[in-house]
């Protein structure tokens, strides 16, 4: 099904554009470049668990590059359907001294669109709408880095996804595959979203998400939601591996379930489970009457969620480990700049946010058993990055690094709780884009050009440590 609506918005919008006449459309673009660099890192251990290789990311450079386009056509009194697509391209020099593949260049390509839209009333602000395909969606307008927790990232495993520029941030790149049903009336507006999961493995489950908003005294706007993420499953078995045989698994039993040790029940742990939100976002230049300040000036914003609501097992037993909260604040710029906007998060999760069991990453598959590993549902722990009970690691020239008191170490679960993010950007001739950015973030370091999720990298974030910090800088064009 979710071949089907890829291929049928973009067949259908490429048919009226090569055959139809006098049909307005319209083409929207963009071309950048990227460079940063990594300030500092503390976290050296590669992870996996099977690689015993040193990584030094400390004054590390990220240098990207990409272009993009889309095509929107005007298909009737109600209708309209877009296409476009594009590609970027990653150079990240990951560990000072590693081998040539670590380093090596990757093209990724992307589309922005593929869609099909039935709307009534006017087109930027329907009262009704209907979308299928391949679309954009961004609940939180205000959002720069940190947050949009509803429809990024797994539940079990409760990682959280970010970093510079990603894609859920952007609402000129498609995130959802799928259907979209708005409806506003007056102030409140809401949205149910049905999504094919096609960037996590187990890939083509399918989510169904609910998001409502209201505006309040043209100030204030709040709204909360749900994502039951994989309510529908492409496999039960991938969706609940603990319940298949030692033969078909192939792994230990560990990683897909949890026997207790006094009563012997076994808690069989799941890749499905239910996300809630709720936001807010609080503009304070009408309530003054402030008027000389850039658009967006003088807002607060925030978002917290739940991260799976069911406790089950030790791994999961504490509601409190999996609710992460971000606040942001746009600082006046006086009109010299678009934004300055600083956003902090907590999230105390004592597991490290790590992909590692997950599998492979932005790769489309039937997570068969024979020919691809199957996920986990449980998080990363210390034994997939070979520290022993002493706090060590050893690497394959047998040095010893010393892991106490850093964010590896057992007893320092919490140095990775608290994240930041200063961003800043300036629109030129309203085509011309400037994008800074200091943060300590979920950026994960993309080495390989399969951009597979393994043990030579791209699982785990760059930053463990509260003082840990990159920049980013990008300037583009767009039309």
């Amino acid at each position: 099904m979710s071949r089907f609506f890829l291929i049928a918005s973009a067949l259908c919008l490429s048919a009226v554009l090569s055959h139809g006449e006098g049909i307005p459309y319209e083409v929207h673009g963009q071309a950048w470049s990227d460079f940063g660099r990594i300030g500092k890192a503390s976290d050296f251990l590669l992870p996996g668990g099977t690689s015993d290789v040193l990584l030094d990311l400390n004054g590390n450079p990220i240098l990207s590059m990409g272009a993009q386009f889309t095509v929107k056509a005007s298909l009737g009194e109600n209708w309209e359907g877009a296409f476009g697509f594009g590609a970027h391209k990653i150079s990240h020099a990951l560990g000072h001294g590693q081998k040539s593949f670590l380093t090596i260049s990757m093209f990724q390509n992307f589309l922005t669109e593929s869609r099909l839209t039935w709307f009534s009333g006017e087109k930027e602000n329907p009262n009704f709408s209907i979308t299928a395909g391949s679309f954009p969606y961004k609940y939180h307008a205000n959002v720069q880095n940190l947050g949009l927790y509803l429809f990024r990232g797994p539940v079990y495993p409760g990682a959280l996804m970010g970093g510079f520029q990603d894609f859920a941030v952007d609402s000129t790149k498609s995130t959802q595959l799928g259907a979209k049903f708005h409806h506003a009336m007056g102030n409140f507006s809401h949205d149910i979203i049905l999504n094919s999961e096609r960037e996590l493995p187990p890939t083509f489950d399918w989510s169904l998400g609910y998001v409502a908003k209201y505006k309040a005294f043209d100030a204030l706007e709040f709204g909360a939601g749900a994502n039951f993420y994989r309510l529908f499953a492409y496999d039960k078995k991938l969706q609940t591996p603990g319940k298949l045989t030692n033969e078909e698994l192939q792994f230990e039993k560990a990683r897909y379930i949890e026997v207790d040790s006094a009563t012997g029940d076994t808690v069989f742990f799941t890749h499905k489970g239910i996300k809630t939100m709720a936001m807010f976002s609080l503009d304070f230049k009408p309530l003054f009457g402030i008027e000389s300040l850039s658009r967006d000036d003088l807002k607060l914003y925030g978002e917290a969620a739940i991260i799976g609501v069911q406790n089950y097992g030790k791994t999961y037993g504490d509601i409190a480990d999996r609710i992460p909260v971000m606040l942001g604040f746009n600082l006046p710029t006086f009109k010299w700049l678009d934004h300055i906007a600083l956003e902090v998060e907590y999230y105390g999760s004592p597991y490290r946010n790590d992909l590692v069991r997950l599998g492979n990453n932005n790769t489309v598959a039937p997570w068969t058993l024979q020919k691809h590993p199957i996920p986990s549902p449980k998080p990363a722990e210390n034994a997939d990055y070979k520290i022993d009970a002493n706090g060590n690691w050893k690497n394959a020239q047998g040095d010893t690094i010393k892991v106490n008191g850093t964010g590896l170490a057992r007893e320092n679960v919490s140095v990775d709780n608290l994240k930041w993010s200063l961003y800043l950007d300036k629109t030129i001739s309203n085509h011309i884009h400037f994008i800074a950015q200091v943060a300590n973030d979920h950026y994960r370091p993309r080495p390989i050009a399969t951009g597979l999720i393994d043990a030579t990298g791209g699982t785990a974030e760059a930053f463990s440590e509260a003082s840990n910090w990159y920049f980013m800088l990008r300037a583009g064009y767009f039309f």
